[in-house]
């Protein structure tokens, strides 16, 4: 005789097949009750709980877009640290070749070329009615300079705006005077050609209103009351790095330079912070008519 086990109501695991799957159907229609319970009692709750959910999501959003922007910033410091990194090797590596190619008392192109641009790395800090002679300089660094101009350059040197001494003194004063925190880093010094040397150097400058005519259309939007213009306050403030070539000849025979002219790249830098090049062209314009209209 076969005994057929009954069983629990409260015991699922010990049921027959057709027991379990009632009690599992009994279940599932107790959750829905529940559910239509709270659906039509308290609407609220599910609204609270679903705006809760919204409010999670839209946090986990701004939290990825914080860390995205984080590490990209990290990422942007970085590449610039290493930049700096490889000119700051670049640098020293010229230092030491300068040390290690120089007999003690002999006096070469590069030597002369790497000592120009250390004291002139500032610009000069002279007056106007201080360039005369070197007799009338109040400044030291003024008269270490133009001693070392007189010593080391041709009487007619040839340079970008003119001939002699006094005409890289007027260049260096212009520049000085127009950007108070001019730097000029020298990254490179190579030979060119027979008795050309190549430098590539680096001028840094804050850019200031002052840069422009003041009546450009660049500096006044006519048509907001006069206001400074969108382009000019997105320049204002900004660090402009200005690479640029310059070529030294050198007499051999009297060890002096015999010219040295300049070929600065504007483009490239207004472009990195403009972003387009249409408003770098206009930009270059106005500021090369500024520097034209006060020479």
């Amino acid at each position: 005789m076969t005994n057929v086990g009954v069983a629990s109501g409260n015991d699922i695991g010990s049921a027959t097949t057709p027991q379990r799957a009632a009690q599992v159907q009994s279940i599932a229609e107790k959750q829905q009750r529940i559910i239509n319970s709270i659906v039509q009692h308290s609407p609220s709750l599910l609204e609270g709980v679903s705006r809760s959910y919204d409010r999670q999501i839209e946090e986990r959003k701004r939290n990825q877009l914080r860390y995205r922007q984080k590490f990209g910033l990290i990422a942007e410091s970085l590449e610039r640290d290493i930049q700096q990194l490889r000119e700051q090797i670049q640098q020293h590596e010229l230092e030491r070749r300068l040390l290690v190619s120089r007999p003690p008392t002999s006096v070469t192109p590069w030597i002369i070329v790497s000592e120009y641009f250390r004291l002139f790395r500032n610009g000069v800090k002279r007056t106007p009615l201080q360039i005369s002679t070197s007799k009338q300089t109040t400044c030291e660094q003024g008269e270490i300079q133009m001693t070392f101009l007189n010593k080391v350059m041709s009487p007619d040197v040839s340079v970008n705006s003119g001939f002699g001494v006094e005409t890289i003194i007027q260049e260096w004063l212009s520049m000085t005077l127009k950007h108070q925190d001019l730097t000029v880093r020298l990254i490179r010094l190579e030979y060119d050609e027979r008795n050309m040397i190549l430098a590539t150097v680096k001028s840094s400058i804050t850019i200031t209103e002052e840069m422009f005519l003041p009546e450009s259309p660049l500096i006044v939007n006519r048509n907001h009351d006069h206001q400074t213009s969108p382009l000019v306050a997105k320049l204002v403030g900004q660090q402009l790095v200005i690479p640029t070539t310059i070529r030294f000849e050198w007499d051999s025979k009297a060890d002096r330079v015999l010219s040295m002219h300049a070929n600065p790249d504007f483009v490239t830098p207004f472009l990195t912070l403009l972003g387009n090049m249409e408003d770098a062209t206009r930009v270059i314009d106005i500021w090369f008519s500024s520097v034209v209209a006060s020479t």
